[in-house]
């Protein structure tokens, strides 16, 4: 009980800085986006990749699907990808022109529908914007901007002239979207019963993997908070100090640095801990003599950083904890000399940047009882990172220009509670690869530096 009280306070105490700090930050700066006219290309060139065969139908999510009584509203992340649009209960309609042989698809007419002016729900909400609203084509960059009540209709009208509709038939598995989807999916076919179905979830995967300009500036403010947030938690650790002081500083940290929220559940776990790959509880009180795991970073604009870094929670590796350390640090440096277009970021022979990792790790070192460390290493070395932390992507793909990913090799010894990650983020540049997070310390040196205060 006086650990939950602890607890409480401590986390209560947090939010009120949190809320005071953040006041006058968050109005200074805003939702950043990119310019319409990237978005208005990127529906285009949605129209020319699927032919201009057939209308696309996409929505927004609801406040419900997003459990917005409780945290933030996120747009679905296909919907904002082509919008730029944050608000809730929007949809599209994307209509090509007439086919012509020999002439590739182009896109006649784009529609954003979003609700009209409820003002007794915002006076709980706040403001939002209504398509009734004469300045609404400026504030979204649409053109044409209705009633979500016209959306019927219009598709109507609109099959008059197409018998498919591209939509999202299929979720993106780590967004959760299933339930979504199939109502969704169930609306569009009580509206027009007769259409083809097709799904945009293949043609969005290709161009989300290679990241504009605008796209990667966004990811490179989260990763510069994350990487505060990293220096903080670095500062403060001590022993005796629970696992959800740091996430909650670190949360703190990044947020107070105009991060929306986490880039996913802060992953905060020291001895046997530092062994479970998801552990995000956050709940054990840090030994000395023990190492922890932090994997914890925000979320800028919508865009995700993902950084993990090992401690010693007494600011000092033990022999046996370094050497596990040099290993994890040596695959990771091995796989960043090879990260360049025309590797892959999976299983792919000598092109593999997981088996470059993996050999460097059963080459190196040996458990307790003399067995190669490869069987330790349990989970990729890399994913892309974007709208979501891990970002759609077909991992028989080779790495090109303009790809950002992570690598993140690990090594896991329950058996010696001694789990060790370290997780940077990279963009592909034409001959290699650019470090994102290069500012926050890698090697053992560095942190036991910073973690001492010298």
């Amino acid at each position: 009980m006086e650990r939950r009280l602890q607890r409480g306070a401590i986390l209560v105490s947090a939010a009120l800085t949190l809320a005071a700090t953040l006041g006058t930050a968050r109005a200074a700066r805003g939702w950043e986006r990119e310019p319409f006219s990237v978005f208005h290309e990127r529906r285009a060139r949605l129209i020319r990749d699927t032919g201009g065969d057939g209308v696309v139908v996409l929505f927004g999510y609801r406040e419900a699907d997003v459990a917005a009584s409780v945290t933030s509203f996120r747009q679905n992340e296909e919907f904002y990808y082509l919008t730029g649009w944050n608000q809730p209960e929007a949809m599209i309609l994307l209509v090509p022109k007439p086919r012509q042989t020999g002439v590739a698809a182009e896109l006649e007419k784009e529609i954003l529908y979003i609700p009209p002016h409820d003002f007794t729900r915002e006076k709980w909400t706040g403001p939002k914007l209504g398509a009734e609203d004469a300045d609404a084509p400026a504030r979204t960059g649409f053109a044409t901007v209705r009633s979500t009540s016209l959306f019927p209709s219009d598709l109507q009208e609109a099959l008059k002239g197409f018998s498919k509709i591209y939509t999202e038939l299929t979720p993106q598995p780590e967004s959760g979207e299933d339930y979504f989807q199939v109502e969704m999916v169930g609306k569009i076919h009580k509206l027009a019963p007769l259409a083809t179905p097709a799904d945009l979830r293949p043609e969005l995967l290709r161009m989300r993997v290679v990241k504009t300009g605008g796209e990667i500036a966004l990811i490179r403010k989260a990763a510069d908070a994350s990487i505060d947030a990293h220096l903080a938690a670095m500062k403060a650790l001590k022993p005796g100090m629970w696992e959800y002081e740091i996430a909650a500083l670190m949360k703190y940290e990044f947020e107070r640095r105009g991060c929306e929220w986490p880039a996913y559940p802060p992953i905060v776990g020291s001895g046997f801990f530092s062994t479970v790959l998801h552990y995000d509880e956050d709940w054990n009180q840090m030994k000395d003599g023990a190492v922890v795991v932090m994997d914890v970073a925000g979320a800028y604009s919508g865009y995700a950083s993902d950084i993990t870094r090992t401690l010693p929670v007494n600011g000092h590796f033990t022999p046996r904890q370094r050497e596990i350390y040099e290993i994890v640090l040596g695959a990771q440096n091995a796989a960043l000399a090879a990260a360049k277009p025309g590797m892959y970021m999976g299983r792919w022979g000598a092109k593999g940047l997981y088996e470059i990792a993996y050999d460097y790790i059963n080459t190196h070192g040996k458990d307790l009882h003399g067995q190669p460390l490869g069987q330790y290493f349990i989970h990729g070395l890399s994913h892309p990172i974007g709208l979501n932390v891990h970002d759609p992507f077909d991992y028989n793909q080779p790495l090109e220009p303009g790809m950002v990913i992570t690598v993140e090799p690990g090594i896991y010894l329950p058996e010696e509670k001694i789990g060790i990650r370290i997780e940077d983020d990279i963009l592909i540049t034409q001959d290699g690869n650019e470090l994102l997070t290069r500012r926050l310390p890698r090697t053992a040196e560095e942190i036991e530096k910073l973690m001492s205060g010298r």
